[in-house]
């Protein structure tokens, strides 16, 4: 029974394990309190965070108007630097032509020259990129349109075409100096961005705006009151014909570039055109030679070459089309076409300052 017992009050014995948990039920001074505490810590936060968020937002606004404006600034002056090397090198085109009637040849020369552009684009990289890159790799990055395999016969086939469109446009430009004015070339030439817009109108299905087609209307506007100024019988209309035929081989030229690799950036860009600098040396130097032995070219020995005229020239379309293609990482691109548009006045007035220095007037008609 004492065992039974002692089994009876082990069981009902109590425990000495975990108590229970009481739960205290809060007050209503202590509710608010916790609302006031919990409401103060949510908008210090959110003013934090706020302020976090205006720091970098207001320092951005504070350099903005700066990069702005050192952009605009930087545009007009690579606007001005455009206008003027292609009238002196229209010009020293014109004397070239005078002193060498081989446009072939002269253009030829010129070309080879775009080998230097991707030497410069990498040049700007280093001047204005943070991280730099070793040019084997950059040149690979920039010549990504031209496929995974970046070879001599790759790159010989993709770029031919171009140099072609490009070898074209120029022999037709001084083929055009040698029949009309340098600034109704100049003029003529400013249409290339209409027949651009047409062209991708068409081939690339670009977006349809209005005011580009009535723009396209007034360059063939004037295109035909060119032609018309000394009669459609005289020899301006050939000249006319030509510089039309080298707007429409550049317009070309730009959209084939634009489907073939995309939006025209100034790395692909500075790798085309050396490439096409490539081309032209390798692929078109047969074409001088049988133009030479057709007797269709004539060249003098080579020490009356005006070989100081042409390295001008070249240099000066180099610097023309460098700020052109390369003007966008410094400034906006249309400040770029600003300065394409003022060939024509600065093409007249190099104009007028030769014939006061020479005391000769030029042979053609100046037309503005």
């Amino acid at each position: 029974a004492q065992r039974a017992m002692n089994k009876l009050s082990a069981k009902i014995s109590p425990s000495y394990g975990p108590q229970p948990v009481t739960l205290h039920l809060p007050t209503q001074g202590n509710v608010f309190q916790l609302f006031i505490y919990e409401k103060d810590s949510q908008e210090q936060t959110l003013v934090q965070d706020e302020s976090d968020a205006e720091r970098p937002s207001k320092h951005c606004c504070a350099r903005c108007p700066f990069r702005a404006v050192q952009k605009v600034t930087s545009g007009l002056i690579l606007g001005a630097c455009v206008a003027v090397s292609w009238a002196w090198g229209t010009n020293s085109a014109k004397e070239t032509l005078v002193r060498h009637p081989a446009p072939f040849f002269i253009i030829w020369f010129c070309s080879t020259w775009n080998i230097l552009f991707f030497p410069l684009y990498y040049l700007c990289h280093l001047l204005t990129e943070k991280q730099k890159q070793l040019p084997t790799t950059e040149f690979r990055k920039c010549s990504r349109f031209l496929g995974e395999e970046l070879t001599v016969r790759v790159v010989l086939k993709g770029a031919a075409p171009f140099s072609v469109l490009w070898s074209l446009s120029g022999y037709l430009y001084l083929l055009a100096l040698c029949r009309i004015s340098k600034v109704d070339v100049s003029a003529i030439l400013c249409c290339s961005q209409a027949f651009i817009f047409l062209l991708s109108w068409i081939g690339l299905k670009d977006r349809f705006m209005g005011v580009r087609i009535v723009a396209a209307i007034l360059s063939i506007t004037g295109i035909v009151m060119l032609a018309y100024g000394d009669g459609f019988h005289s020899d301006s209309i050939t000249g006319v014909a030509l510089g039309v035929g080298s707007a429409s081989a550049s317009a070309l030229f730009k959209v084939l570039f634009r489907k073939h690799a995309g939006n025209v950036q100034p790395g692909p860009a500075s790798v085309m055109l050396s490439c096409v600098g490539l081309c032209s040396f390798i692929l078109h130097s047969w074409v001088c030679v049988l133009l030479y032995f057709t007797h269709v070219e004539y060249w003098p020995p080579s020490q009356h070459i005006p070989w100081d005229k042409l390295c001008v020239m070249a240099s000066l379309l180099l610097v023309f089309n460098v700020l052109v293609n390369l003007g966008g990482i410094f400034t906006y691109p249309s400040l770029t076409s600003l300065g394409i548009l003022l060939t024509i006045p600065a093409s007249a007035g190099m104009n007028l300052i030769i014939n006061k220095l020479s005391n000769r007037p030029e042979a053609s008609q100046t037309v503005v």
